[in-house]
């Protein structure tokens, strides 16, 4: 699998850590961010190769920071994982805007996560 920089946004700190956790396991190297003021900085200061987010933090909605912050061409380019409880075809559309092209349901299942980056084309 090849190494990637994985930036978490999730404001829930035990399901942040099972990602982190897991992605570590896997080889990659995880920064964890559990509101939307610490991805705005950590994205100013770093790079990464794939953005794993919850919808729903208290400091903000991905879908809106997204849409946003994509008018950055090199974090519209970062593919993301959207996971959260919320479902149906808006929230997919929604995603799909943000350049989400997978979600899943929190919580949800660390397979199903690794089968999601591997069917990404993230991994060699």
């Amino acid at each position: 699998m090849r190494t990637m920089k994985v930036l978490v946004i999730e404001d829930d700190p035990e399901f942040c850590e099972i990602l982190v956790r897991s992605l570590s396991t896997w080889g990659h190297f995880p920064t964890a961010a559990f509101n939307w003021f610490s991805v705005m900085r950590v994205l100013a200061s770093d790079r990464f190769d794939l953005i794993v987010t919850d919808i729903e933090t208290p400091t903000g909605n991905a879908l809106n920071a997204f849409d946003f912050l994509n008018n950055d061409d090199r974090i519209r380019a970062i593919p993301k994982i959207v996971i959260s409880g919320q479902s149906g075809q808006d929230v997919e559309r929604a995603c799909l805007v943000i350049g989400a092209k997978y979600i899943r349901k929190s919580p949800t299942c660390v397979a199903d996560l690794k089968l999601e980056i591997e069917a990404m084309n993230l991994v060699t």
